[in-house]
This record gives structure tokens, sequence and C-alpha cells, in this order.
């Protein structure tokens, strides 16, 4: 007897894939079930970090808007397209690093992978040349300083939230507003009753 016996047995299939599943999902579960399916890029840390500043400059609109999504909402799910346009914007920028610039891609990678305390400064010469052929053959340069950016208003398609900072609700209901506190006699009580 099998030691997980209540699951369902998926050999070359996605679970979601099956009859018995696919029947009871709503479209908004398997758009939610494809975007998670997308996996990650495959790519080290340390040679995303080499090419960090140019991906900053290409990619900074879907990476705004998907941070506004994920303040503003405050739910995960309701941010999953915007984290696959992150996702899609990102393969494709390291898409086309990796072929045109692969060698200088290469050697920066593993200078950053060598050192010790994994930081960019000590591989300035791979560097250089690894910025100056990004910038040649793809026209990418490195995004300017953030603060250059920081007033920009992000575009995005979604409504506005109601509640974007999460403010709890007044749950108190003795409690006035100030103006109706304050426009009241000076010798009467909140109920209208005269102080003793």
């Amino acid at each position: 007897m099998p030691l997980f016996a209540g699951h369902l047995p998926v050999q070359e299939k996605d679970f979601d894939d099956a009859p018995q599943i696919a029947n009871q999902l709503d479209p908004e579960t398997k758009e939610t079930l494809q975007y998670l399916k997308r996996g990650d890029l495959g790519i080290p840390n340390h040679a995303l970090r080499c090419a960090a500043y140019q991906y900053a400059g290409q990619c900074v609109d879907v990476n705004r808007e998907y941070m506004l999504c994920k303040q503003e909402e405050g739910d995960p799910r309701k941010c999953l397209k915007y984290g696959d346009r992150v996702s899609e914007c990102a393969a494709n920028f390291f898409r086309n690093v990796s072929e045109a610039c692969t060698d200088q891609f290469v050697k920066m990678a593993q200078c950053v992978e060598k050192t010790n305390s994994r930081k960019l400064i000590y591989c300035r010469a791979e560097q250089l040349a690894l910025d100056t052929c990004m910038f040649e053959k793809l026209g990418y340069d490195k995004l300017p300083d953030a603060g250059v950016y920081s007033d920009i208003e992000v575009k995005t398609d979604r409504p506005k939230p109601k509640n974007p900072y999460n403010f709890r609700p007044i749950i108190d209901s003795r409690r006035l507003p100030a103006e109706d506190y304050f426009e009241r006699p000076i010798g009467q009580t909140r109920d209208g009753d005269e102080k003793k």
C-alpha cells in the first residue's frame, strides 16, 4: 500500500490538467496556475547582479507597477499578472544580453563568483567590458540615480484601491467627528444633557 494513497498520481502532466480537476477549476484559478507554472529564470544570483543596473533601466516601468500592486492590494494573488510581466521582461533582457555579449557576461559572472564577498567592486575591468558591450550592441545603459525617478507617477491599468494604506475602520460608534464635538454649547455633554 502506498504511503500517500490520497494523492493523485501525476506522471507527465500537471495536476490541473487531469480531467477530474480541470472540470472543477474556474477560469480565474486556471489563469493563476498558469502564472505559477512559469518558474524562475535559471540564472544564479551573482550573474543577475552583474547586469542589475542595466536591467533596472530597461524594466523600470513593469517593476514599479508590480511593486505598487503589492503595496496597494496586500493580496499577492491580485498581483500575479504583474509579476508575470516582470518575469517576462527579465527573461527577454537576460536573453538579449546573453546572446549579444556572451563572453563579457560570462567573464563578469565568473569574476563576481570567485571573489569572497561577491561584490562588483573587485571586477571593474570586466564590468567596463560588459557595460561597453551592452551599450554598443543593445543600447542598454545603466539606470541613473534612483532619486531621479522617485517622483514619477506609475502608469497602471488597475483601478484605484479603496483603502491603499490599509487603515483600520473606526469601530467605536461613540466617537463623534471633531467638528460636531466643538460646535456644542460649553455646558452640554455629548448626549445633550447639562453638566452638573
